[in-house]
């Protein structure tokens, strides 16, 4: 079979293939879950990005309602291993059908598992939005553990905000205890990538998995920062210790912060493996695969998370134009073919694909369909567990636009949620 072939199928298993977090006994079948999906050719090439954002819900005045609830699970790395994290989750379905999440049942029942990165949440510039915060408690870690009962908070972390809503400890709000809740009100004032995270124990809370995408829109058109896009993926580098996150889970202290060592480096809470058809690889996650067309304009909103680690992102083939930095607009963009990015930084970043029939002047440009790598040059995170290649890389899956059957369709199952159609 044609490898190119071979590797663009592996998008058959996209669809069915949910992000798993589980415990050991109740979660554990649905974590190690490894069935390949039969789809359609054309479900194949009609994979749509915009599945897994969290949808908000009108509220009574009309403002938008968004509610994250704070609990822990496992989910499952490429070797095999289940890593337990802690993290932001949201409803299954709409807020309003959940009601009190207190136990384990409750957790299981009413709202999705646990994923690292957190589903992103999508708002709009001058648009008022609730975002509601829930403590449901841990139910997968040792009791009187120390991280048991703990409480959290959000940081809008890049959004300029009075301090009531910016998530810091006591100032001057309190940070959410176990079964409690807080809502937070926001007006974005600007368009952006931003992330949120929590900043209670902000080195061990973050790095055990509590961190998401927030992504501010100027309005319902493919635009950001003035320019026009085709396609929009969020890509969050980040860094994960298997050694710390199990000491929290046991006694609520790691032992020896200075050591702190990371197993893996992810994109998108998933790592890389030479496993072609491995339904928990990096190349077989929706939101990670770049897929696009010639003559497309591709966005990517490069983020970071991590304790030591500064990635260096190295598309094949393709230069990225740098649009913005930080949630802010460049007056002037740069291309640059590698970008390194710290923790707590975004960069937005444009990949034009030219047509391939087009003569160009650029003896090193990508100039036919087929699919490249793009991962983290800094080599180090390309390595997890201590093999190799097992971290933060992804696939540029160029296609023809002679190719396209028909138009993008729906998936299967429903019509999945765009933020842009709010």
């Amino acid at each position: 079979m044609n490898v190119l072939k071979l590797m663009g199928w592996t998008t058959a298993m996209l669809l069915s293939i949910a992000t798993y977090a589980a415990a050991p006994g109740a979660f554990a079948e649905e974590a190690k879950q490894t069935e390949v999906w039969n789809l359609s050719q054309d479900e194949q090439d009609l994979i749509n990005v915009t599945n897994g954002d969290i949808p908000g819900d009108r509220g009574k005045d009309g403002v938008w309602e968004f509610h994250l609830y704070t609990t822990d699970g496992y989910i499952e790395m490429t070797n095999g291993e289940l890593v337990w994290v802690f993290g932001y989750t949201h409803a299954k379905g709409s807020y309003k059908n959940v009601g009190e999440v207190k136990t384990k049942e409750d957790v299981e029942r009413l709202l999705e598992p646990v994923k690292v990165p957190s589903d992103p949440v999508h708002l709009f510039v001058g648009e008022k939005a609730r975002i509601t915060l829930h403590n449901t408690g841990m139910h997968c870690a040792a009791e009187h553990s120390g991280i048991n009962h703990v409480a959290h908070t959000i940081h809008f972390h890049g959004l300029d905000l009075t301090p009531a809503v910016d998530g810091v400890p006591s100032l001057p709000v309190d940070p959410v205890l176990e079964h409690k809740y807080f809502t937070y009100e926001i007006t974005p004032q600007y368009e952006g990538s931003f992330m949120g995270h929590c900043h209670v124990d902000s080195f061990n809370h973050i790095l055990a998995g509590m961190y998401f995408p927030i992504i501010i829109h100027q309005d319902r058109s493919k635009t950001a920062y003035g320019y026009k896009y085709d396609k929009d993926y969020t890509l969050f580098f980040s860094e994960l210790s298997s050694t710390a996150n199990e000491q929290l889970q046991e006694s609520g202290v790691v032992h020896g912060l200075q050591d702190w060592k990371a197993d893996y480096y992810l994109i998108n809470g998933r790592t890389f493996t030479d496993n072609l058809f491995h339904p928990r690889s990096v190349i077989n996650d929706p939101r990670s695969r770049v897929v696009a067309y010639e003559d497309e304009t591709v966005l990517l909103r490069l983020m970071a998370i991590g304790a030591d680690h500064v990635f260096a992102i190295h598309p094949h083939g393709y230069h990225m134009e740098v649009v913005a930095l930080d949630g802010r607009k460049l007056k002037s963009t740069y291309e640059k073919d590698t970008i390194c990015i710290a923790s707590g930084e975004r960069i937005d970043v444009l990949v034009r694909i030219p047509h391939f029939a087009s003569q160009r002047k650029c003896l090193s440009c990508n100039l036919g369909a087929g699919i490249t790598i793009m991962h983290d040059h800094n080599l180090r995170g390309m390595v997890s567990t201590g093999k190799y290649p097992m971290g933060a890389l992804t696939i540029f899956d160029v296609r023809s636009k002679s190719k396209v059957a028909q138009p993008e369709a729906p998936l299967k199952g429903g019509k999945p949620y765009n933020p842009l159609e709010h």
